[in-house]
């Protein structure tokens, strides 16, 4: 009987031929997978290369006593393994929500396994929560999974610096007025767009000024404008002041 295994993995040179339940001649045999060039008394041929091998058995007390038991042993090799990596970012400091996404693998023998660590693997190309780090992103053959390809060695995930922004204000200048002001500036942190809000995010605003504000707390809030969920509290109750209401004693003669 003429068994064989293919290569496991793309320039892996590992496949293997087995003659075994030899019979005929005299009992005793050597076995050849190049046509007779060379021959060996065991029929065990391992780290073979993709190729066509011509499979012989020969009587070794009559070494012209030669069968061929396939001419054209076919041993194949799958095609390298690749796919397709991207990531995004953790959207805001601390936040902590990185993905990685392994995407239109090919190669090897049509099953994959993938790991962000070379250690952990997972049947599906998807990893979700992760911290600002470096990983090292891999696919391997879920038939074979000794044979196994770095897709990058060292994919960064990073976060943005926390928001922060100062905050400054004008004061109401008469009693029961709306002249008060509120502005914020010097944004910094996040992904370099911003914005404002002195209602608790109720309404938000591009600009950090804030006019004709009267007497009272305000909750001041910066985002970030391309992660509205990074949101930052500058200051929970910020007061705007009043003056005293004017008044005096008239008196007459």
């Amino acid at each position: 009987n003429v068994s064989h295994t293919n290569v496991t993995c793309f320039g892996a040179d590992n496949g293997t031929i087995s003659i075994t339940s030899p019979m005929g001649g005299y009992g005793t045999y050597q076995y050849s997978i190049d046509g007779g060039s060379t021959w060996q008394g065991s029929g065990s041929f391992n780290n073979l290369e993709p190729g066509t091998y011509d499979v012989m058995i020969s009587d070794l007390a009559n070494p012209v006593c030669v069968i061929t038991l396939n001419p054209a042993l076919v041993i194949t090799e799958p095609d390298e393994l690749t796919a397709t990596v991207t990531r995004t970012d953790v959207t805001c400091f601390g936040a902590n929500n990185g993905t990685i996404s392994i995407t239109s693998p090919s190669g090897g023998y049509g099953t994959y396994q993938y790991s962000i660590n070379g250690t952990t693997w997972q049947g599906f190309g998807t990893f979700s929560n992760l911290a600002p780090a470096t990983y090292e992103v891999s696919i391997r053959d879920a038939a074979n999974p000794l044979c196994v390809v770095i897709l990058d060695p060292a994919m960064e995930i990073t976060e943005p610096a926390q928001l922060a922004a100062e905050v400054g204000s004008t004061d109401v200048s008469c009693f029961g007025g709306n002249d008060g002001t509120i502005t914020i500036t010097g944004a910094t942190g996040g992904y370099g767009t911003y914005e404002y809000s002195i209602n608790g995010g109720g309404s938000w605003n591009s600009t950090g000024v804030f006019i004709n504000l009267t007497a009272g707390a305000y909750n001041i809030l910066i985002r970030d404008a391309a992660h509205q969920g990074c949101i930052i509290v500058l200051n929970n109750a910020y007061i705007i002041t009043q003056p005293s209401m004017l008044s005096a004693t008239v008196s007459k003669t």
